[in-house]
């Protein structure tokens, strides 16, 4: 008996006290974190009836619970005071509010993204002064209530309680690293692509104070303890742009010098009126890296023939500019330059994409919407998409919901041929709105491309005489399937009658193949990433007749599809129209922290990394800065 009691006795010291303060304080702090993760939730397409999902969501609910206790408790311990523990719940509902707040109104996935979002321009345009008063006054009653309450906290047994507390930490930690696995999502999503789907649901279920620490105050630290992490937390930074130099300016002024030497152009004003008939739909076919030389009509070094149901064909040959230039990759990269058009692909994530095409047609009525093979979990893309103004993203995860379309998805995604039938199925759901639909497929991803067709049937494969290596066969098969696909496509709006005079399409590549074991044996292919790629828009009315050989790259198909739809393009935007007679020949493309500036004089190439002078500088301080609008 006498044993039993001191056992008692122990579990006594040892075990935590329970006061209203802290029972109100760990109820406050729960409710903003089921808030925060149910925007989580809600913007990363996750779902509660997971189990992964509601396994690592309740494990971060304990934590939070836990190391708040054990912060409160260890403070007032060490300093034998209240102050500091006042202090720290006081930063906690910052951080915590904070946190809800940027993710809600930006998907930030990295916490020195966060920090980067908070600068005076940002800050100033959502909250107004008596907005900043409010927050002043609440944190200082959040203090003020604090301080009071955890003075009360009696000092007996307070080491022991804290320790508790860290125990619990240190127990749910070990849970949420351990990481079950739901299988049913593996067969969804593919082992790899589920990995980064994944490695969001880890971030979203970390610590905040531990995110902050390791990333923000203490980046290399952070680093060091990878090791502790789950491996799927690396895909996140990994594919996640990102640049510490950016700047948001409305003032275009200031940079006025370097404009003349690399944008002329870029304060002119609009182009000529092309008096077009209203397009109230926009329908934008992405190739997977498809490079102009790759195509035999436009490369003579091929000698074979292929590719001729839709881009060898005269009159699509008749209406393709042949010198448009990749201005990023690879893919977010190259459509990230083509919606912003800009080429610090960089800098637009954390600035929240401000010039985006997507975004702005949304303003006019259009509704956005992507649709793709792959996943839509893939380098976090599902978030990029969203913060571009995309209102919907139809994906890999959502055709594998329809039964009879599972056994065309394998490899990166959904086939090429079927994605395009249920494109046109959307499509034509939509008939009555304003869309802007982007289509991406991926039967062309190198370096060999689709490489089984299991269920779908095509022309023969071409036979190329001066290509013997079955690789680069492989590869060129598979372009000239999705040749074949997007024939199809094209007749088939037609014929349900969604290829109107009301409709422009355009067809480009998301960038050029880059160099790779199979690019590098196809006779005439550039030795580069960003070499030229087919453009061409198709419209029942006519449109205007220009020089389709001139120089121009990425940066210039956003302000070209606004020329068309008679919208003003905004202040930040780098490219000029290809349909105006008034734009200067003039690429612009950026790649492995090279930009290059390319003219009919030459091309201009800046390590911005390592400017060679004054000049090099200003042109490094204007591509690193997104212009917007003056407020009124």
């Amino acid at each position: 008996m006498p044993e039993k009691m001191k056992i008692l006795g122990f579990l006594k010291k040892f075990l935590p006290r329970f006061d209203l303060f802290q029972i109100i304080s760990v109820v406050s702090f729960t409710v903003l974190n089921i808030i925060f993760l149910v925007i989580a939730s809600e913007k990363n397409g996750f779902s509660f009836s997971e189990p992964d999902v509601l396994f690592h969501f309740f494990i971060k609910i304990l934590f939070d619970a836990a190391f708040l206790l054990f912060s409160i408790l260890i403070l007032k311990a060490v300093f034998r005071t209240a102050v500091f523990s006042a202090v720290f719940i006081t930063a906690n509902a910052t951080l915590a509010i904070s946190n809800i707040l940027l993710y809600y109104f930006g998907n930030t996935l990295v916490e020195r993204t966060h920090f980067a979002l908070i600068t005076p321009y940002s800050v100033t345009s959502f909250v107004p002064w008596y907005g900043f008063a409010a927050i002043f006054a609440f944190l200082f009653v959040i203090l003020a209530v604090s301080f009071v309450f955890i003075r009360k906290i009696p000092f007996q047994n307070i080491f022991k309680q804290a320790a508790f507390w860290l125990i619990v930490c240190m127990l749910l930690n070990l849970l949420n690293i351990s990481n079950i696995v739901d299988h049913d999502k593996e067969k969804r999503y593919g082992r790899v692509l589920s990995g980064f789907r994944n490695a969001q649901i880890y971030y979203v279920s970390q610590n905040q104070w531990i995110n902050f620490l390791s990333k923000v105050i203490f980046p290399s630290l952070g680093d060091q303890f990878k090791m502790f992490y789950p491996k799927t937390e690396n895909f996140v930074n990994d594919y996640h742009l990102f640049s510490e130099k950016f700047a948001v300016s409305n003032d275009s002024d200031q940079y006025s010098n370097a404009l003349k030497k690399s944008l002329p152009n870029f304060s002119n004003g609009e182009p000529e009126p092309l008096n077009l008939k209203e397009y109230s739909r926009v329908l934008y076919i992405f190739t997977e890296s498809l490079s102009l030389d790759v195509l035999p009509c436009y490369n003579n070094e091929i000698k074979g023939s292929y590719a001729e149901r839709f881009f060898c064909r005269k009159d699509i040959m008749d209406r393709t500019f042949t010198n448009l230039t990749t201005g990023g990759s690879p893919t977010l990269q190259g459509l990230t330059v083509i919606f912003n058009s800009h080429p610090n692909y960089n800098i637009q994530e954390q600035t929240g994409h401000l010039n985006s095409f997507p975004k702005l047609l949304e303003r006019h009525g259009f509704k956005s919407v992507f649709i793709r093979s792959a996943s839509k979990f893939f380098a976090n893309e599902n978030l990029v998409f969203q913060n571009m103004g995309f209102s919907e993203i139809i994906a890999r995860e959502n055709f594998y919901e329809q039964e009879n379309l599972r056994k065309y998805i394998y490899n990166w995604g959904l086939e090429d041929r079927i994605l395009y039938e249920q494109a046109l199925e959307f499509i034509k759901k939509n008939s009555d709105k304003k869309l802007f639909a982007v289509i991406l497929g991926t039967d062309t991803h190198p370096p060999y491309g689709q490489m089984q067709y299991k269920h779908l049937k095509y022309p023969p494969s071409p036979k190329i005489s001066n290509i013997k290596d079955k690789k680069v066969s492989l590869w060129l098969t598979s372009v000239d399937r999705m040749d074949f696909d997007i024939a199809n496509f094209i007749e088939n709006l037609d014929k349900e009658g969604l290829f109107d005079e009301s409709t422009l399409i355009v067809i480009s590549a998301d960038h050029s193949c880059p160099l790779n074991n199979v690019s590098s044996k196809i006779p005439g292919h550039p030795k580069n990433n960003l070499s030229r790629i087919p453009v061409i828009f198709l419209s029942k009315q006519p449109l205007p007749e220009v020089d389709f050989a001139a120089q121009s790259s990425q940066i210039d198909i956003a302000p070209s599809i606004f020329h068309l739809l008679g919208i003003e393009k905004p202040l930040g935007w780098w490219g000029e129209s290809l349909f105006s007679h008034e734009r200067k020949k003039k690429a612009v493309g950026f790649d492995k922290n090279f930009l290059y500036l390319s003219d009919d004089s030459g091309t201009k190439t800046i390590n911005t990394e390592k400017p060679a002078d004054a000049s090099e500088e200003a042109i490094i301080e204007l591509f690193s800065t997104v212009f917007t609008e003056k407020r009124p």
